[in-house]
């Protein structure tokens, strides 16, 4: 009797140990996010958006001011190093694909691809906590630089990093003439964003 208590007992340990691995197996092997492309209505994951170049995703809204700004900066950016750089717009809006629809007509910014995520899986997926967050990608996948809020003059270091990556090498930053100071060198308020990603 004391023989099968011991074998019952070892059958229920290796049970538990199991199951914590299998938990342990699932927080490492987080599965990858699937979103609704916007134009094509194609899924897309993590992987179609790290291509071999210059990534830059933007978590984003519809009803971020800051965020309007930020998306031109990126169209010009874009557009400046095109072939060299993808840009990817999250549109994190619970309003969904109507309301992004009726914004992108206005807009019409030309991005690479343009994904609408309701439910907050890109957010979670890379710890983006406020509207808009930006997160540049090496060429091999890897998070290279990352920026919360958007203010006039940031562009100046986007291209900065962005030019790190598709140059292979660290650049000096470029110095302004004292005569040709602008308003966009002169310091500027920080921002936090627009909102909490929740």
């Amino acid at each position: 009797m004391r023989e099968l208590r011991t074998i019952n007992l070892l059958i229920l340990i290796a049970f538990i140990l199991s199951l914590s691995v299998g938990v342990y197996a699932q927080e490492e092997e987080e599965p990858d996010f699937s979103l609704m492309e916007y134009y094509s209505g194609e899924r897309h994951s993590l992987a179609d958006v790290l291509t071999t170049k210059v990534n830059i995703m933007v978590v984003t809204s519809t009803t971020c001011g800051s965020c309007i700004s930020e998306l031109r900066a990126m169209d010009w950016i874009r557009a400046k190093y095109k072939g060299d750089m993808s840009v990817t717009a999250v549109f994190v809006d619970r309003a969904g694909e109507a309301r992004v629809y009726r914004y992108l007509k206005y807009y019409n910014f030309d991005l690479d691809k343009i994904l609408v995520d309701p439910g907050g899986a890109v957010p979670k997926r890379f710890d983006a906590h406020v509207i808009p967050t930006m997160i540049m990608f090496d060429k091999k996948g890897n998070e290279y630089y990352r920026k919360e809020g958007f203010k006039s003059g940031d562009e100046s270091m986007i291209i900065y990093k962005a030019e790190e990556i598709i140059y292979n090498k660290k650049r000096a930053p470029r110095q302004t003439p004292r005569s040709q100071t602008t308003e966009a060198s002169q310091p500027a308020p920080k921002t936090t964003g627009c909102a909490s990603t929740g």
